[in-house]
């Protein structure tokens, strides 16, 4: 089976239909959280996400989105744009973001926003970083999203491989060691390409390949400007940082 994997979309409404034409071929869609926050679109994003029977867990954004997750654990530019959001979301986003759950499993992986250990608020920036987690595993594969950045760790018993994935990047998964798996961000992307990221996990093969797209990033940033989100927020698309 094919899945289509993505997170991070941070209501970017461009980069989420560039991914989602190219992940078109693939059987399922899954998001590793942070639908909402940062960009413009939060509505629109949603309704993909639900009219698509894409299947997410929640992220630090989403929740703080609808109060469940206190502003103060954000930086001045990420609040700022969750109180714009929280003004735009309609009822049915609201509802549908507070039933997002923490974590989901599937045949043969996992998903979760930040960590197994702090599912909203545990940031794996380096591969040491990841081993902890690979111990509270119960599938041989977890995705996670959070910093925007792409990567993969390997167990290799009591030590660990890990590499920072670039476009075209395909990782063939051992059979019997346990992986964790970051597809980078859809919409902000944090490791210096401003292309959208997202990854394809083919499960018969137990292989996952990194993809980049890029997208009207000046649209988006016109839109952001419009509505008067916050700078710095408008200038990294173009970075990628």
């Amino acid at each position: 089976m094919l899945y289509g994997i993505i997170a991070d979309i941070h209501s970017n409404l461009e980069a989420l239909e560039a991914v989602l034409h190219e992940l078109r071929y693939v059987d399922q869609i899954v998001c590793v959280g942070d639908i909402v926050g940062y960009g413009p679109d939060p509505n629109e994003c949603l309704k993909i996400i639900q009219e698509g029977k894409i299947s997410a867990v929640a992220g630090n954004h989403d929740k703080a989105a609808v109060g469940e997750m206190s502003l103060e654990w954000f930086v001045e530019h990420a609040k700022e744009a969750l109180i714009w959001t929280r003004e735009q979301l309609t009822v049915d986003s609201v509802q549908y973001l507070k039933a997002l759950p923490l974590t989901l499993e599937f045949s043969d992986f996992q998903l979760v926003h930040g960590s197994l250990r702090n599912p909203l608020e545990e940031y794996i920036e380096s591969f040491a970083e990841a081993v902890p987690n690979l111990e509270l595993m119960t599938k041989l594969l977890l995705f996670v999203g959070h910093t925007h950045r792409p990567i993969c760790v390997v167990q290799r018993g009591e030590g660990y491989d890990g590499w920072r994935l670039k476009d075209n990047q395909t990782i063939r998964l051992p059979e019997y060691q346990k992986v964790l798996i970051n597809p980078g961000g859809v919409g902000q992307p944090r490791d210096g390409d401003p292309r959208a990221s997202f990854g394809v996990y083919d499960s018969e093969k137990r292989e996952f390949t990194l993809h980049r797209v890029e997208y009207n990033v000046a649209a988006v940033q016109e839109k952001m400007r419009k509505v008067g989100l916050p700078q710095i927020l408008i200038d990294r698309l173009a970075f990628g940082r």
